[in-house]
């Protein structure tokens, strides 16, 4: 049964300076490479910055465009997962998650919830994916792949664990939300949430990969995380500092946890199905 050890890379990047992102990167895989790690997760829009605004079109890459190719040559003894700006064959512009192996790269999932509340407006800069569907990686077996405001939505989650994904990663660029009270504000503990309620629901890894650092008026908070198959947290990394975390994906751990409980195994797909067809054909007729 597969295990593999991954990497969080909970980095800081510069907005709109691809090169330098870039390099981090390169820098941050061949010390992996050194520690012998299988596979190397980066946030959200690592190679580019988050609020790149009307930037985007002009940074937007196709998954084989040569710039990215120092990636793909790193990625022949280890699978690495960042986010970038890609630009479709057909130009469309997305919020994307790339994922380079085997010296090849694609494009493994466009995000689908782009938000344009509070201090967010990405849909005015991208294009919404379309697609919710798991990837096979050498070093990581099946795997599902989710950015940021996805996760916030359970069909995402719920469609790729049920396609096989043993692990959920979710790469983020998690701005602070200053709330009343003490203790963590409430977007942190809103994630923790979220990640330990997905993972023990359909009894998999999550994986949740946020950046740090201060862009234009966002402060991103960090605290990535790895919780395992049965809810409780394997690893995280602490708040608002730049921290590289191994976890270790044992994939004998979602066996132990569906053979404990079978409520993942039990979830009946016609129903549910039928029942949102139903849902969905009232609301066509209101």
């Amino acid at each position: 049964m597969l295990k593999s050890t991954l990497r969080i890379v909970q980095t800081d990047c510069t907005l709109a300076n691809f090169d330098e992102n870039l390099s981090r990167h390169i820098s941050a895989i061949e010390q992996a490479l050194r520690d012998g790690v299988d596979a190397i997760a980066f946030p959200e829009l690592s190679l580019t910055g988050y609020n790149v605004q009307d930037a985007a079109q002009d940074m937007a890459m196709h998954i084989e465009d040569p710039r990215l190719g120092p990636l793909r040559e790193l990625s022949r003894h280890i699978c690495i997962i960042c986010g970038g700006i890609e630009l479709s064959d057909d130009y469309g512009v997305y919020n994307s998650a790339f994922m380079f192996e085997d010296g090849q790269s694609r494009s493994i999932h466009r995000k689908i919830y782009l938000p344009t509340y509070g201090m967010f407006e990405e849909l005015r800069y991208f294009s919404a994916g379309q697609r919710i569907e798991p990837v096979e990686s050498r070093r990581l077996g099946r795997i599902g792949v989710a950015i940021c405001e996805d996760f916030w939505h359970v069909s995402v989650p719920y469609l790729l664990a049920h396609q096989g994904a043993k692990l959920l990663l979710v790469l983020m660029s998690s701005p602070l939300r200053l709330t009343p009270g003490s203790g963590a504000p409430g977007i942190v503990s809103q994630w923790q949430t979220i990640a330990g309620t997905s993972a023990f629901l359909f009894s998999c890894y999550v994986a949740c990969v946020n950046r740090v650092g201060t862009e234009d008026s966002f402060t991103y908070w960090g605290n990535s995380s790895v919780t395992g198959p049965d809810g409780s947290v394997v690893a995280n990394a602490p708040m608002f500092t730049e921290h590289a975390m191994d976890a270790i994906i044992d994939y004998s751990m979602v066996k132990r946890a569906r053979l404990q409980s079978s409520h993942f195994l039990d979830e009946d797909l016609k129903l549910f199905s039928s029942e949102l067809e139903n849902i969905i054909g009232r609301r066509r007729i209101s």
